[in-house]
């Protein structure tokens, strides 16, 4: 029971969380993703990736390097990202990502969705006054360290299932334990009763034969 329980625990607990699942911003505009993480994968290299298949996203920035656009900050508990002079193009789903040497990178995904903003004069009159020089976010690189393909919306699908999976095999198990150790003690019983009324005939005094007379 222990074991399993061990073994739920560790593929129930996410070591990265991003601070929500969807991020909205107007062009021209700046928004921030906070990443939370388990504060003993504070000396882990941690990167910023563009796309939506977790094991085939382009690397955009990784610690402790910034871009132009793409600024991080890494406090020890969290990875926060910093992306400016928002466009068009930046509408997309991206994943914050812990490097593993030795096994899968602990990732989480956001979408981020950019419009093209608002007609107020004020607002209008805010993007005008910005120094943005537009452009595309270059990328490093494709990170392909993941061997399982998966998608993004099925991730977190995955690993509640195995969670169930795993609970449901813990009740079954335990259920045919329980119905096997029941079959045992009624059998066990009715062997006792058995024994118990030959016992008592056994004891019990034997009736005489009438003789039979011949005439």
């Amino acid at each position: 029971m222990q074991l399993f329980l061990l073994l739920l625990s560790v593929l129930c607990t996410d070591a990265v969380v991003i601070d929500g699942k969807v991020k909205e911003a107007f062009v021209q505009d700046k928004a921030s993703v906070t990443c939370s993480y388990d504060p003993y994968y504070k000396d882990y290299p941690k990167y910023w990736c563009k796309g939506y298949y977790r094991n085939y996203c382009n690397v955009i920035v990784s610690t402790p390097n910034s871009t132009n656009r793409v600024f991080l900050k890494d406090t020890g508990m969290q990875f926060i990202i910093t992306l400016t002079c928002l466009t068009k193009e930046d509408t997309g789903w991206y994943w914050c990502g812990i490097q593993r040497d030795y096994a899968s990178d602990y990732m989480d995904y956001i979408e981020l969705i950019v419009f093209d903003g608002m007609t107020d004069t004020a607002d209008l009159q805010r993007r005008q006054n910005r120094t943005c020089k537009g452009g595309i976010i270059g990328y490093l690189g494709s990170h392909n360290r993941i061997t399982c393909h998966q998608f993004v919306l099925p991730l977190r699908l995955s690993l509640l299932s195995i969670c169930i999976l795993i609970m449901g095999m813990g009740f079954i198990t335990t259920s045919v334990v329980l119905l096997r150790r029941k079959r045992i003690q009624k059998h066990n019983r009715g062997k006792v009763l058995i024994r118990l009324a030959d016992h008592s005939l056994g004891s019990s005094p034997m009736i005489p034969t009438p003789l039979m007379t011949t005439l």
